[in-house]
């Protein structure tokens, strides 16, 4: 099957399989040059078992000689089938034929090929037909009307835009993005991103010939996607051959306004009327353009009617030329909002290094942010790196570029960039800065300890504010790795030698002393450190997203969190989507996955983390893609899902070993502890939660109880029945008297409820149910009250018990967490309470796209923008949305709205 050619393909074999029943018929297939016409007939002829297969094609040279062409077709014909030539010749020795000879010839054609088929049938392919001769045309088409019983079939090629009336025709379009991506690989030898897949395809309108033609002229940068296209393409002789003809009948006027709008076809009409003005050329050269059917404006706006017009046109320039008309351009681009399309006219303008040029193009880079994002941003600043005209001013552009290429997820073009820019200058604060930036793409793809080592030799040398948060980085580096008493020697000197308005360094050491603290074991002086992190993230100073998402991240990982986060988080995914951030967009989604599980937003939370680990592996992010696959297998353990569960907390842990030493593995092992103790399976819960839960660098006792799955490990020793480590009694002894944040202080509670006799439990789960209250957190509320229910029963005080089962079924039955709420439902009906436990809500049916798509919606999104946010077509937003109304049983979107606020979806 050709690429992309299924439902051509298709009516060829119909045709086929009718010639050979007995019941021909005739196919015209109708295309631009370069369409693939050609090789839908050479399909056919290789598909054309059992059948004679005479061809023909027309020749521009032949279109005065009639019938030259049907004759070279019976040249091809059994000897026994070719007529007299007085029949074919009596039309064709006259200039203009009358009717009576025209339909002779035909019907004799008819005859000859009916004699053909006798013996062997006959499929008549005919390539090239806008060339044929007059009388040779109308012979076929009287043929091709007349096949309804014969054993002859006859299949036409042309680039007229219409087949002759009465005749099947087939309009061969352009490939659509899959096609030219696998015709493309096959050009090339490698597959093509998605996006630059489908802006080649767009360019040249989906024709193979100039798809196969375009990827010859792109640069390595371009095919990587690294670089957008050059608009327009120059698809060379496929447009040239398509409409190089007409462009070159037009006379000099029009010809130079097709120069013109070529080049200017993004900047609107006005500028292309305004620079035709300026090189004195008459506007009615437009109308001519238009009349010649090679442009149009309607409703003002200048448009083509094929891509490849405008890739002819700008084909037709000399770069002299082509030059004059991008400078001409640019100076009537005068507008600031408009700084863009001037900076960029002004690259193609310009042969040599010139920092005006420079200077444009690093201005434009800011509007460029806002409107095609940090991949966009990268491009730009090299771009003004290469028109830089002193070595220093390159080594900052390119750094500028690295960073953004950075922020984009694109590391490899971050590293390519910094190390040219380290062959641009030897100043040690030029090189800082791309010390910074290089340990920070270290530090995500995977290299902790190699961003650690290269962040602190950087800063060794320097004395100034850019030391000081290189020794910042250096500390984040040293907590990654597991090392946190390194972590905090160098954050405390980060923090004491920044100068007192370096909020990004005081950010960032704050948090990672915190951190390391809570890791030591330090917890309430490293909760504290932690909330004058969070406090200086919320406080408004302008600081790096990174560093806030991180102090975030302390803010729901060690200590809970005040009111509701998500109103900080939601704003700062929304302006990385908007930014095409793909490179920090999934550690906001980890946060915002691991916010949602404590706030009980479960299947919200799935939603967050599928779509940071699909991003962080996009974009080669392996520390966060190790932490969000951890925290996913944590929410799908939570919700039940075994199976979801364990193979993305594989993935994690394989992970782990790639990058080397660290912590983050731990939330892998808690997500399979928890998902042990949901299935009744303390003794795998206890190994894995021991693992979890020990100190950095310690022996296989060697506890901490700083995490929030400690709670879980004492359930584990509890169940067990194994006898918990004297050293771990003592700690859980002290917590509850270091002032813990309530979050954190409920789980101790629990934890020294499932220690303590009988007499002292009630306090303790007591104490533990109001400390949740004032923290919510509906998941670890409800395992509270399941674990104060089974104690009850088992001291079989029977009515106490179902007032705290019966609590912890409805919470986990709302928020979905199924294996929980079958737990809850077998103590139930051990206390004279049967429900059932096993069928879930319907929302928490919905697949996590499904989810996102309702999310959307409820929130106001219309099909297009939710399918333009989610990347995906209109019509698949129309059938999700179908789908998961069905499935909810609503009818509207105020009533989707209503019903994820009430299930905890939303």
């Amino acid at each position: 099957m050709l690429l992309g050619r299924g439902p051509e393909c298709a009516r060829i074999d119909r045709l086929l399989a009718a010639i050979r029943q007995g019941a021909g018929g005739a196919l015209v297939l109708s295309g631009e040059a370069g369409i693939g016409k050609t090789a839908l007939l050479d399909y056919a002829r290789d598909h054309s078992g059992g059948l004679r297969v005479p061809a023909v094609s027309g020749a521009e040279a032949e279109t005065s000689f009639p019938l030259a062409a049907l004759e070279r077709l019976l040249t091809v014909m059994p000897a026994h089938a070719v007529p007299a030539p007085r029949a074919l010749r009596g039309s064709a020795e006259r200039e203009i034929p009358d009717p009576e000879d025209r339909f002779a010839v035909g019907a004799e054609f008819l005859r000859t090929l009916t004699a053909a088929a006798c013996s062997t049938p006959l499929l008549v392919l005919v390539d090239d037909a806008q060339w044929l001769d007059r009388p040779t045309l109308d012979a076929v088409v009287f043929v091709a009307r007349r096949l309804r019983t014969e054993r002859i079939g006859i299949l036409v090629a042309t680039r007229e835009p219409r087949g002759p009336a009465g005749l099947e025709t087939s309009v061969v379009r352009g490939l659509d993005d899959v096609a030219a991506g696998q015709l493309l690989a096959a050009v090339l030898g490698r597959r093509l991103l998605d996006d630059v897949v489908s802006a080649a395809a767009a360019q040249v309108g989906g024709n193979p010939s100039a798809l196969v033609e375009l990827a010859g002229t792109l640069s390595a940068d371009e095919l990587a996607g690294t670089r957008p296209l050059r608009l327009p393409v120059r698809a060379g002789t496929a447009a040239t051959g398509i409409f190089g003809t007409r462009i070159a009948a037009l006379d000099g006027a029009t010809r130079h306004a097709l120069q013109v709008a070529a080049v200017a076809a993004d900047d609107g009409l006005p500028v292309v009327s305004a620079v035709l003005a300026d090189l004195g050329i008459d506007r009615r050269a437009l109308a001519a353009l238009e009349d010649a059917g090679l442009a149009s404006f309607g409703g003002g706006r200048l448009s083509f009617p094929h891509p490849l017009i405008r890739s002819a046109a700008v084909c037709d320039l000399s770069p002299t030329r082509r030059r004059a008309l991008h400078r001409a351009v640019a100076d009537r681009l005068t507008d600031p909002a408009r700084q863009d399309r001037r900076a960029w006219h002004l690259t193609e303008a310009t042969l040599a290094p010139d920092e005006d040029t420079a200077r444009e193009l690093e201005q434009s880079a800011r509007l460029t942010s806002e409107r095609r994002g940090c991949a966009a941003v990268a491009v730009v600043m090299e771009q003004a790196a290469a028109f830089s005209a002193d070595e220093p001013g390159t080594a900052r552009r390119l750094c500028a570029a690295a960073d953004a290429a950075r922020r984009a997820g694109r590391s490899t073009t971050a590293l390519r960039l910094l190390d040219r820019s380290e062959d641009h200058t030897t100043d040690p604060e030029l090189r800082a800065v791309g010390a910074s930036i290089r340990g920070r793409v270290e530090l995500h793809t995977g290299a902790a300890c190699v961003a650690r080592r290269l962040w602190e030799t950087s800063a060794a040398d320097l004395g100034t504010a850019r030391g000081a948060h290189l020794l910042a980085l250096a500390a984040e580096g040293a907590l990654v790795c597991g090392e946190p008493e390194g972590a905090l020697r160098l954050a405390r000197r980060a923090i004491r030698a920044a100068p007192p308005r370096d909020t990004d360094t005081a950010l960032l050491g704050t948090f990672v002393i915190g951190s390391a603290l809570s890791m030591s074991g330090n917890t309430s002086d490293g909760v504290r450190w932690l909330q004058d992190a969070e406090a200086l993230a919320r406080s408004g100073a302008d600081a790096d997203v990174e560093w806030v998402l991180l102090a975030e991240l302390g803010a729901v990982a060690w200590h809970g969190e005040d009111g509701d986060p998500r109103r900080m988080l939601e704003p700062l995914v929304h302006r990385l989507r908007a930014e095409g951030a793909w490179g920090q967009l999934p550690l906001a989604l980890y946060v915002t996955a691991l916010t949602d599980s404590r706030l009980g937003r479960l299947h919200s939370g799935r939603r967050a983390a599928t779509e940071a680990v699909e991003l962080a592996a996009r974009t080669g992010e392996l520390l966060v893609l190790c932490a969000a696959l951890g925290c996913l297998a944590e929410l799908e353990a939570q919700l039940g899902d075994e199976q979801a569960c364990r193979t993305h907390a594989a993935q994690s842990l394989r992970i782990r070993e790639r990058i080397g030493p660290g912590e983050m593995h731990r939330d892998a092992l808690d997500a399979l502890g928890l998902l042990e103790l949901s299935l009744n399976r303390p003794d795998r819960a206890l190994s894995l939660l021991q693992e979890a839960n020990r100190r950095p660098f310690g022996g296989a006792d060697d506890l901490l109880l700083t995490r929030a799955s400690s709670a879980d490990l004492i359930e584990a020793y509890v169940r067990t029945g194994r006898e918990i480590p004297d050293a771990v009694r003592e700690q859980l002894r002290l917590l509850p008297d270091l002032g813990l944040p309530d979050a954190l202080g409920a789980l101790v509670c629990r934890a020294r409820a499932l220690i303590g006799d009988d007499a002292e439990c009630n306090a303790w789960f007591t104490r533990a149910l109001h400390l949740h209250a004032r923290s919510p957190s509906p998941f670890d509320t409800a395992r509270t009250a399941l674990c104060f229910g089974e104690r009850l029963r088992r001291a079989g005080r029977r009515r106490d018990a179902r007032e705290h089962l019966e609590a912890a079924f409805v919470a986990f039955r709302h928020i979905g967490a199924r294996t929980w709420a079958a737990q809850a439902a077998t103590e139930l009906g051990a206390v004279g309470r049967p429900v059932d436990g096993s069928a879930p809500a319907a929302g928490h049916r919905l697949t996590p796209q499904e989810l996102q798509v309702a999310r959307l919606a409820a929130h106001g999104g219309t099909n297009r923008e939710i399918a333009e946010e989610l990347f995906l077509s209109v019509k698949t937003i129309e059938m999700h949305l179908g789908r998961l109304y069905r499935k909810l049983g609503v009818r509207s979107r105020t009533q989707l709205a209503n019903y994820l606020h009430d299930n905890v979806l939303a």
